[in-house]
């Protein structure tokens, strides 16, 4: 065989093997920084939820101190947020906020409270009337995955 072939076919597969080697190692890197933007921005997604429904909670149990429900209407906000859950949470959360949602419920159906009666539930700090704490752990450990 002649050394002038025989070189020129090394140098070509060596050119195809190198070549071959790069385009694998950028396709998986590329491939592996793009799984993690897509999980970053679905941790975002969830994080901007649980905060609106917090807030929403939030402000209805305080809304319930003073004031009983009409209608159906006072949960409407954290009805569609618990739906929204159900598409990208975990069970562990929906089932919090589910739960968070019954303590508002219960809430309002309680006659109508004093400022005073709220600073000795919150001196007491009783945590079966924390209709928050199970919820936001629950999101915090899915957020921490």
């Amino acid at each position: 065989m002649d050394t002038a072939i025989l070189s020129t076919s090394a140098g070509l597969i060596g050119s195809l093997v190198g070549g071959a080697s790069t385009f694998a190692a950028s396709w998986i890197t590329q491939h592996k920084v793009l799984g993690t933007q897509r999980r970053l921005l679905h941790a975002r997604q969830r994080q901007k939820l649980y905060s609106e429904f917090i807030i929403e909670a939030t402000k209805r149990l305080a809304e319930a101190w003073n004031y009983q429900a009409e209608g159906p209407e006072v949960v409407g906000n954290l009805y569609s947020a618990i739906q929204r859950m159900r598409l990208i949470s975990s069970s562990k959360v929906v089932s919090g906020a589910e739960e968070v949602m019954r303590g508002v419920i219960a809430a309002y159906a309680e006659p109508n409270r004093t400022f005073d009666e709220l600073r000795r539930r919150v001196q007491q700090r009783r945590e079966e009337e924390d209709h928050l704490r199970a919820f936001t752990e629950a999101c915090r450990q899915e957020l921490n995955y």
